[in-house]
């Protein structure tokens, strides 16, 4: 989405850790919003993109998020193995306690990004009939919620992660950066009902 003419646009980089068995659990960093919303004085903003973008710290591979998070070798797999892994990164204005209730259905989910790798083969001990599959899907603001998110609070970017165990990310601090585009918004009553149904859908 181009910068409109009353846009503003903000940045942050949020770290998150990624255990020996790379895993993280769902964890949240917060977006001070605080210069921007206030609902005693009416004043909030309409999010119209959100973009994320994964980054490792790994200073010899120029941080580049590998596509295929997995191992190098998978000689220690039995015969037809099948080995996943995966990264769902959201912005909402309501902390979710488990990660697998948040969906672009959830209730005050902004946007929600995720990536997937898989590993597949016939013989694990031999490394021969490999394939790989990678995926990656952004559920966009634009797509849902064209006209903006109207938000009067902080933004949380969640963030979980399972079995990247990847050399670049396995029992490392990984980092995310966030862009949003948003633009300044009088908040009415109206508004504030709109948010409040919107909260309470299933």
């Amino acid at each position: 989405m181009a910068k409109g003419a009353n846009d503003i646009i903000l940045r942050d980089r949020l770290q998150f850790d990624i255990d020996a068995n790379g895993d993280t659990s769902l964890v949240y960093g917060r977006i001070d919003l605080s210069d921007y919303v206030s609902i005693p004085e009416a004043k909030g903003l309409a999010i119209k993109e959100v973009r994320f973008q994964l980054r490792t710290r790994v200073v010899a591979d120029n941080g580049v998020w590998p596509n295929y998070m997995g191992p190098a070798s998978t000689a220690a797999f039995g015969p037809n193995f099948e080995f996943n892994q995966s990264v769902k990164v959201f912005a909402t204005t309501t902390a979710y306690e488990n990660v697998v209730d948040v969906g672009i259905g959830s209730p005050n989910v902004l946007c929600v990004f995720d990536k997937q790798s898989k590993c597949f083969g016939m013989n694990g001990a031999t490394n021969a009939a490999i394939a790989i599959d990678t995926y990656e899907h952004m559920f966009g603001t634009p797509d849902l919620h064209p006209e903006g998110y109207d938000v009067v609070t902080d933004l949380l970017i969640g963030i979980a992660c399972q079995n990247l165990t990847d050399a670049q990310l396995v029992s490392s601090t990984a980092e995310i950066d966030v862009m949003l585009i948003c633009e300044k918004k009088k908040i009415t009553n109206k508004d504030l009902t709109q948010m409040l149904s919107q909260a309470q859908d299933v």
